[in-house]
């Protein structure tokens, strides 16, 4: 394996997937701890309460934080989906808790906002591992039902806002014509099939990260015909031992992290997901989207899922398509986009989009 080498495909960690590398540098990394500017703590000038509500489609018992204005009477509200990855509530990651930011914002400007730790996760019962994002949707589904019971809930109000992985369950589920929802926000949300999300991700990262040219395209072969092995029916010590030899990788040679690494590309759900294309899903909504896309972010381009979206979202006087300049898949400003940034930004959300969120739901009438 060259040095420059991006030989792996995929891991994910929190929110985020990045690339698989499993090359020995010998470096120990220097991490320099950033105070956060944005945070929420007591007492709040709204209520918030623990709930649990069950998804009846897959009977698993979930957990999360209710979040409403004081005022009497009904309000928009929305269900916070999660990016991939096993998630608590906040969305927390790399110091950064986004949902407890984003909920805090927009119940202040009187929105409900229902935000829950992911099956498995934190205080909600059953399996992530086990999870495709089909369950994943139901969760969300779940949430749903739960807002409509609410007597300061408008039940023609209610909406998603999903982040990286859960704006595509938004665009799933409104492609599905779900009755109940009448909105969705995709912050980050994939737009084009997952196979080739996946190949301009990991190419991206690795650009940033600084390979070379000649390393980026060796790369992108390798995890084009590693998504191919994933995306098949293949059985699993089949589809292994396929993988092993496009990445001319001696099985004798892998640690138990490596090996636990190359083993979640062969995940059923992980399978499950590289199979998806929301496309067809896109074509079908009818509601009211507002899909926002940071210009740096290196793990959904804005570019290509901007243009999937103007190409495939029927037409609607409420949509709106935004690219934020500057901005990385989490919505910070930032320098290069890279993964490696995040920790180390202060900020934890664009303020601007955080407004825009807030004045679009409140345009909706």
């Amino acid at each position: 394996m060259e040095k420059d080498d991006l030989i792996g495909g995929e891991f994910q960690q929190g929110a985020f997937r990045a690339k698989l590398d499993l090359s020995k540098t010998g470096k120990t990394p220097t991490v320099t701890q950033v105070i956060k500017s944005q945070r929420v703590t007591p007492p709040y000038d709204y209520d918030t309460v623990d709930v649990n509500f069950r998804n009846k489609y897959d009977d698993v018992l979930l957990s999360g934080t209710l979040t409403s204005p004081r005022q009497k009477g009904k309000f928009a509200a929305v269900v916070l989906v999660t990016g991939s990855g096993p998630q608590d509530r906040n969305e927390t990651l790399m110091g950064h808790e986004p949902f407890r930011i984003l909920s805090d914002f927009l119940t202040k400007n009187n929105i409900v906002v229902l935000r829950y730790d992911d099956r498995g996760v934190g205080l909600s019962k059953g399996s992530f591992i086990n999870g495709t994002i089909e369950n994943f949707s139901k969760d969300a589904m779940a949430a749903i039902d739960f807002l409509k019971k609410r007597p300061n809930v408008d039940p023609s109000k209610i909406g998603i806002i999903g982040h990286s992985e859960g704006g595509l369950i938004a665009e799933l589920l409104a492609g599905q014509k779900l009755p109940s929802l009448s909105f969705i926000v995709s912050l980050a949300g994939p737009a084009i099939p997952i196979d080739s999300l996946m190949i301009s991700q990991l190419y991206r990262i690795g650009k940033v990260a600084g390979m070379t040219d000649l390393a980026l395209a060796h790369a992108q072969e390798i995890n084009r015909k590693n998504f191919e092995i994933v995306k098949s029916k293949k059985p699993h010590h089949e589809a292994m031992a396929m993988i092993l030899d496009n990445m001319k990788i001696d099985p004798a040679q892998l640690n138990s992290a490596s090996k636990f690494e190359l083993e979640t590309l062969l995940l059923p759900s992980y399978r499950y997901f590289m199979r998806i294309d929301p496309v067809p899903f896109i074509k079908k909504i009818t509601v009211p989207v507002y899909a926002a896309f940071g210009s740096l972010d290196v793990q959904v381009p804005a570019e290509q899922n901007l243009k999937s979206l103007k190409s495939n979202l029927p037409a609607n006087p409420k949509t709106v398509l935004k690219e934020y300049e500057g901005l990385n898949h989490l919505f910070q400003k930032a320098n290069t986009g890279a993964v490696s940034e995040y920790e180390q930004i202060s900020e934890t959300i664009n303020n601007e989009v955080l407004l825009d969120i807030v004045k679009w739901i409140h345009g909706l009438g």
